[in-house]
């Protein structure tokens, strides 16, 4: 009885990563559908304002704005670039570093937290 309990532990915590990614691309498809620009049409932008390779892209929304973000490779560092994705422009160009960069997971973090529904009560 215990080798098959554990043995379903033990494949659920395997399976998990892979289950989270489908999340992901579950929400940035869901995410995509409500945008009135194209992820390309954002990139077109995204690189107009910094000419660099992009390393990291996705659709997200934060401060309550639908936003294609990119991490875009320049020879100072990464840039942040965000693009409205209704409308196309250019809503935040920022050079990344190490103290931003853990401050916007920690702010992320934060407001997934907020958002979960709180326990029902008995």
């Amino acid at each position: 009885m215990k080798k098959a309990t554990l043995g379903t532990i033990l494949l659920a915590l395997l399976t998990l990563p892979a289950w989270g990614s489908d999340q992901s691309k579950a929400s940035q498809a869901a995410l995509s559908k409500e945008a009135k620009i194209t992820m390309e049409q954002a990139e077109k932008a995204a690189l107009a304002k910094e000419a660099g390779k992009i390393q990291e892209k996705e659709i997200e929304r934060e401060k309550g704005r639908l936003i294609y973000s990119f991490d875009i490779k320049m020879a100072d560092g990464i840039h942040e670039v965000n693009v409205d994705a209704m409308t196309g422009e250019i809503v935040e160009a920022t050079v990344e570093n190490a103290a931003a960069e853990a401050k916007e997971k920690a702010a992320d973090k934060k407001e997934k937290k907020d958002k979960k529904p709180a326990p029902p009560k008995n």
